[in-house]
């Protein structure tokens, strides 16, 4: 019974996600200040439900990172170059290493790991 009701819900959730989706492109696409208006409170609201104050300190604190470095982009392609470098950045800085660090501790010293990344493609 309870996994009947959690596809249900499921299916609820990706009504809505896609509903919700289908809106904030239609506001993008025809009315860019509505959507950015949005946006802002959509991030706010997540914010604010953070009970943790370090973490909400420290979220709030990337998102404004993000948005002063999207905003000084200066074109929606700079914006689309720029999310892909901070992407691959923390993913070389911060993932990769993560992954390398637990790979060790469950596999120990062996080499040709499957999480292993040579190469930046950036």
């Amino acid at each position: 019974m309870d996994r009947l009701k959690w596809r249900a819900e499921k299916e609820k959730r990706e009504k809505e996600a896609l509903d919700r989706h289908a809106r904030l492109h239609e506001l993008f696409v025809n009315d860019r200040l509505a959507f950015e208006r949005e946006r802002k409170r959509t991030i706010d609201e997540f914010l604010d439900s953070i009970e943790d104050d370090k973490m909400r300190d420290k979220l709030q604190a990337s998102q404004h990172s993000w948005d002063k470095k999207m905003r000084h982009a200066g074109s929606e392609h700079n914006r689309f170059v720029l999310a892909q470098t901070f992407f691959w950045s923390h993913f070389y800085e911060t993932w990769n290493p993560a992954i390398q660090q637990l790979n060790l501790v469950l596999n120990g010293n062996r080499r040709g790991s499957q999480f292993r990344v040579d190469e930046n493609p950036a």
